[in-house]
């Protein structure tokens, strides 16, 4: 069980590294809704200069054609330095890693679909070494999935949950046609809540499209004994500010090292006061949620469907 995080600013690497924490996954220019946009230059600046560890890049949004050569060239660029993996959705990304035998983890990273071992299980054949769970369904389902997988898996562990998201300008769409004046390009600025409903939605839009997130963050801080077979919990620090995310980065690198030493279960109240006084918003997402509709139930509610139509 290892703690990867989303590199929100390369400035507080040090503080992360002095941690326990080593492994990371940085935005760039072809990443889909990241904390932190780092240049080409950047990155192989920060992986000469933390050779100790480990860099994963978000290569994780879905491609138009005309982009395919452009992403090429930059995955190209990303083979040149020291990139451990890259997070992807779009199989186009695999084919050019695959077609040019590049040496990357490849990390299956949509954000919705790896609900099931048998699709991860099938994928492993086609060159995914890796994959990032969907956090759309319940815990017990996602420990099924842990055992029945054959390649390391990756649990968000805390931060905002991906919502939706869409290429379109919707809130410039939306600002033209009504008449409204808002910002709305900053990640922080507008909130969504639907009609008699007290959750709060965080939406945003930039070069990329428009995004949809929770205000809330899910956490998992007291549930170690539950999660401690993934291989990695991630910590997605979008709109957090550096505050927050050294001091939740804090908390599950000393909760980790707590269970590992086995005085977890002793000190966890600790933990969870000291998460209580950030006063951000906490949330379990679906961890505790059932799914909705399986593939029984659905096969039940035809047969019922056909019994009440005789």
């Amino acid at each position: 069980m290892k703690i990867v995080l989303s590199l929100n600013d390369q400035k507080r690497l040090y503080d992360y590294i002095d941690m326990g924490i080593d492994t990371f996954v940085l935005g760039g220019k072809y990443s889909f809704h990241c904390p932190y946009v780092f240049s080409l230059d950047e990155i192989a600046s920060l992986t000469q200069k933390y050779p100790q560890c480990i860099f994963y890049v978000a290569v994780n949004a879905l491609y138009d054609q005309h982009d395919i050569k452009d992403v090429e060239d930059y995955i190209k660029a990303l083979s040149q330095m020291n990139i451990h993996g890259l997070l992807f959705q779009d199989y186009g990304v695999l084919q050019i890693v695959k077609d040019y035998q590049y040496h990357f983890d490849m990390m299956y990273s949509p954000e919705t679909l790896n609900t099931n071992a048998c699709t991860l299980n099938v994928l492993k054949s086609q060159g995914v070494t890796s994959a990032f769970l969907s956090r759309v369904i319940p815990l017990q389902e996602q420990l099924v999935i842990c055992h029945d997988v054959k390649m390391p898996l990756m649990l968000q562990a805390h931060g905002v949950e991906y919502i939706a998201a869409s290429k379109r300008e919707l809130l410039s769409n939306y600002q033209a046609a009504s008449g409204l004046s808002f910002q709305n390009n900053g990640i922080d600025h507008l909130t969504l809540k639907a009609k008699n409903s007290d959750y709060l939605l965080r939406i945003f839009e930039d070069e990329k499209g428009t995004h949809i997130f929770s205000d809330a963050r899910l956490y998992t801080l007291d549930l170690l004994n539950q999660i401690h077979e993934f291989d990695y919990l991630y910590i997605e620090t979008l709109m957090m500010n550096n505050e927050e995310a050294i001091e939740i980065a804090s908390l599950y690198s000393d909760a980790l090292k707590s269970y590992e030493q086995g005085t977890y279960d002793r000190d966890i109240k600790e933990y969870m006061n000291l998460l209580y006084r950030l006063k951000t918003p906490l949330d379990r997402g679906f961890l505790f949620d059932q799914t909705v509709y399986k593939l029984e139930d659905m096969r039940k509610m035809d047969n019922e469907k056909r019994e009440s139509n005789r």
